[in-house]
């Protein structure tokens, strides 16, 4: 009974100096460590057998096997065992995933206030379109011009233009109602009594739904009333072109007509 107390005391002895590896440690991984390379080396210990058994002074310790990978000698039920680092269950460690980074958004430009004001309607804001004349159609010139047949028709910038200068300034008139065919793209001063044919101050979208009296209807014949006159010498070019400009909806009576 004696001699059996020594041999269980001295097993355990030999096991806690890291001498002897318990069965079950065998079972559990096999060794693959030489024992001359299995030692402590200053605050680890190199040659170890991953999840074998590891002695008391191991505990807690870090190791490194033969292959260079490393472990620790973490607690594993009752017994301690080297494990993969920075696990305590025996499974590596997973890395953590990296945060997916959400691109910051682009600031969305403010939408900008109308440039132009629409209280003016049925006429444009004048300070958006005073109307331009064309400087080659004067009192002096108006029989080879706009008094010669087909002058306007000549004279008129090219559809590509109007259109898209139309979309353009219905935004800047700030109409919810963006429906290009709502609009003529209209010359304050018409083209038959020498208004600029491209001119921004001279063309605007005038809506042609504004009312009894009030589209560009209503305005053509204003137009064809002051084209006569004119080119009759019953009025002056310049003072017809200052009337339409002016209001169309007052010219005729204004000059007399």
């Amino acid at each position: 009974m004696r001699v059996r107390s020594l041999l269980i005391a001295l097993y355990a002895v030999l096991t806690t100096a890291g001498l002897l590896v318990a069965p079950s440690a065998a079972t559990a991984a096999p060794a693959s460590a030489s024992s001359g390379c299995y030692r402590q080396a200053g605050d680890h210990w190199e040659c170890v057998t991953p999840g074998a058994f590891c002695p008391a002074a191991a505990h807690g310790k870090n190791g490194y096997a033969e292959d260079g990978d490393s472990y620790r000698c973490v607690q594993d039920g009752s017994y301690w065992r080297w494990k993969p680092a920075g696990s305590s269950t025996g499974q590596a460690p997973k890395p953590t995933p990296k945060p997916t980074l959400k691109p910051t958004p682009k600031p969305t430009a403010k939408p900008t206030g109308s440039k132009c004001s629409r209280k003016y309607l049925p006429l444009p804001d004048p300070k958006c379109q005073p109307g331009a004349r064309d400087p080659k159609v004067t009192q002096a010139t108006i029989t080879s011009t706009i008094c010669t047949a087909g002058y306007s028709r000549k004279a008129a910038p090219p559809a590509s233009y109007t259109n898209a200068l139309r979309l353009t300034q219905i935004a800047q008139y700030g109409h919810t109602d963006r429906k290009p065919s709502h609009y003529k793209e209209d010359h304050l001063i018409p083209l038959s009594l020498g208004g600029a044919p491209k001119s921004v101050k001279n063309l605007w979208p005038q809506p042609v739904l504004a009312g009894k009296g009030k589209t560009p209807a209503d305005k053509d014949k204003v137009e064809l009333t002051l084209w006569r006159a004119v080119c009759h010498g019953e009025v002056p070019l310049a003072k017809a072109q200052q009337a339409i400009a002016k209001d169309w909806r007052t010219a005729v009576r204004r000059l007399g007509l």
